[in-house]
């Protein structure tokens, strides 16, 4: 091995701490290349719940429409009864009344 030369660094050992260097980039790199695989993983998971749900949303605006069109808009699919205006302002898909929704989302029959 040679001899440190007036406070340098031999060319051996220079080489070593040049492969360390060398090997901790790659390191990083493997880890960042890792991490934005990761990233695009999830983040494509995301956008597809939000296109999928923007697609079932634009279903049901389209679905709400027809039954404006056929004069079935505002009334509960489950049990007949009208829908009533502040439902429907908060939710102009709504397909049921609060009561049959309630009972929907419980799992049971909508029938009141």
């Amino acid at each position: 091995m040679t001899e440190q030369v007036e406070g340098t660094l031999a060319a051996q050992e220079l080489q070593s701490l040049l492969k360390l260097i060398d090997a901790r980039e790659q390191e990083l790199r493997s880890r960042i290349a890792a991490e934005k695989e990761r990233a695009n993983a999830e983040m494509t998971s995301q956008l597809e719940g939000v296109v999928g749900d923007g697609a079932d949303y634009a279903a049901s605006l389209q679905a709400a429409r027809q039954r404006i069109k056929s004069g079935t808009y505002g009334t509960c699919a489950d049990c007949g009864e009208p829908i009533g205006r502040d439902r429907l302002r908060a939710n102009p898909v709504a397909l049921r009344c609060a009561d049959c929704q309630t009972v929907s989302e419980r799992g049971s029959v909508g029938v009141r």
